[in-house]
């Protein structure tokens, strides 16, 4: 069925100028299609939404040009195996901010300077701070699924909160490698860290 059902599709990829730029689709994915029990067996399954959560993070977010090596393209990747895999590369030729996706799955920290944004596998999160340590100043949005994430380090941290998806936000240091997160989604954020 893959990530991009055609409920979700709506909401992704809304056409009218006040959506598009704007809270309004993101509010709309977030809060219409966070909680889990109440769309049942038709609903997208959580890593579903997790990848639209990612995906919908990265449109929220700028990059400085610095952090792109190829002309074009907007790197996703994880560290670790995870089933967010599949969703995460599902999204291939989709675009953020006129890049085409392209969906990579690392296996080492080192090879994680690479990508725009960075989904860390909980069978990785043992190292999580070596690899946040070789990351220190890089324009690399990092995200786990963990609720300490972000007072390790990280600067996006997805966590199942009762039937609903949550997230918060390492702001400091998100400004420390240069990202620009905007203010509508630290607004839908349920705690921000080094808050502005």
């Amino acid at each position: 069925m893959g990530i991009l059902n055609p409920i979700i599709r709506w909401k992704l990829h809304l056409r009218r100028p006040q959506f598009r730029h704007g809270v309004a689709g993101l509010a709309a994915l977030f809060l219409c299609h966070s909680p889990l029990a109440r769309y049942a067996q038709a609903s997208p399954s959580e890593y579903s939404l997790k990848a639209a959560f990612i995906f919908n993070f990265a449109k929220f977010v700028e990059w400085p040009e610095s952090a792109f090596r190829l002309k074009g393209e907007f790197c996703i990747a994880t560290l670790g195996r995870t089933p967010l895999d599949r969703e995460l590369a599902a999204l291939s030729g989709k675009s953020i901010n006129g890049r085409s996706i392209v969906f990579r799955q690392l296996n080492t920290p080192e090879e994680t300077a690479q990508c725009q944004v960075l989904f860390i596998s909980r069978s990785e999160l043992a190292k999580v701070e070596r690899v946040l340590d070789l990351l220190k100043d890089l324009p690399v949005l990092t995200v786990a699924d963990r609720e300490d994430f972000c007072r390790k380090g990280g600067m996006l941290a997805l966590e199942k909160e009762e039937t609903r998806l949550v997230f918060d936000v390492n702001y400091r240091e998100t400004q420390r490698a240069k990202l620009k997160v905007h203010s509508q989604l630290l607004r839908l954020a349920r705690k921000i860290y080094g808050r502005p």
